[in-house]
C-alpha cells in the first residue's frame, strides 16, 4: 500500500468536513471520516468537534485498533464510532477512505420503512457501488458493527436505519462523491414518489448497463458479481422498457 502524504490528507479531510456541513449532510457535532495513511495507521476526525470547522491540526492519527498514536490537535480522542470504520477496513482491503454522515433524505426512507434500493437511474446504479441498508443498532456499540458484517463485502454504500450512511471509497473524494450521489438518489426517488408510483429500470436494462460499464473506467464484473449486483436492486418488469 502506497503511503499517503499526511499534510495533503489533513487538508482534504478538512475540505470534506466543510462540504458535508455546507450541504446539510451533517449538523452539530455529527459525522466522522477516516483515511488509511498506510498499512498501520489511519487519519480520522476527533470526537466532540463540529466537522465543518475542523483544522488540519485537530485530526487524529490512530493505529488499526483505533488507538491514538500522536498527541497532535485539540483532542487525541477519536470518534466513538471509529469501530465501524475499522470493521470496514478489515472487510474491504480495496478501500482507503470512509465518510459517515447523516443525509436526511436517505435516512428518511429507512424511518418510513420504504426501500431505497430502487433502480431508477443508471448513475445511481453504477456510482453507489452496491446499496445496502443495515437494521437499526445502537450507535458506537459492537451491535452496530455486527449489523454491517453481511453488507460490507458487497456494498460501498450502506444506509444505517434511523441513523445515517457509511460510505466507502478509494480515497476521501471518492467516498464523498458517493455520499453526494446517495443523497441525490434519495431526493430524486422522493420527488418521483410525490408525483406517481416510481417506474424502475428492468433487470435486462441493468444487465446491459453493467455490460457497458467498462466505458466509464469500471472493472468488468464476474458472473457471480453481476448476479449479486442485479439482486441488490429492485427492478421493474421487462415489458416497461422503452
Amino acid at each position: 500500500m502506497q503511503q499517503i502524504d499526511q499534510a495533503t490528507a489533513r487538508d482534504q479531510m478538512v475540505q470534506i468536513g466543510e462540504l458535508c456541513y455546507q450541504k446539510g449532510y451533517i449538523c452539530g457535532l455529527e459525522g466522522n471520516f477516516s483515511l488509511r495513511l498506510d498499512e498501520k495507521t489511519l487519519l480520522t476526525t476527533p470526537a466532540g468537534c463540529n466537522k465543518g470547522r475542523l483544522k488540519p491540526s485537530s485530526l487524529v492519527v490512530t493505529n488499526l485498533q483505533g488507538e491514538p498514536v500522536t498527541k497532535d490537535g485539540i483532542s487525541c480522542r477519536p470518534s466513538t464510532e471509529l469501530k465501524m470504520h475499522l470493521a470496514a477496513y478489515a472487510a474491504r482491503p480495496d478501500i482507503r477512505a470512509i465518510v459517515h454522515a447523516h443525509p436526511a433524505h436517505a435516512v428518511a426512507f429507512t424511518i418510513a420503512g420504504l426501500p431505497l434500493n430502487r433502480a431508477i437511474s443508471p448513475e445511481a446504479v453504477l456510482t453507489l457501488g452496491g446499496l445496502g441498508v443495515a437494521p437499526y443498532a445502537t450507535p458506537s456499540t459492537q451491535d452496530l458493527v455486527a449489523s454491517l458484517q453481511g453488507l460490507l463485502p458487497h456494498n460501498k454504500t450502506i444506509v444505517l436505519a434511523h441513523h445515517g450512511a457509511l460510505v466507502l471509497g478509494e480515497d476521501l473524494w471518492d467516498a464523498f462523491y458517493r455520499l453526494e450521489s446517495l443523497e441525490h438518489h434519495a431526493r430524486t426517488l422522493y420527488l418521483a414518489s410525490t408525483l406517481a408510483s416510481p417506474r424502475m429500470l428492468s433487470r435486462s436494462q441493468l444487465t446491459r448497463l453493467y455490460e457497458i460499464s467498462t466505458v466509464y473506467g469500471m472493472t468488468p464484473s464476474t458472473a457471480e458479481e453481476l448476479e449479486h449486483k442485479l439482486n441488490g436492486w429492485l427492478t421493474g418488469p421487462n415489458d416497461q422498457e422503452q
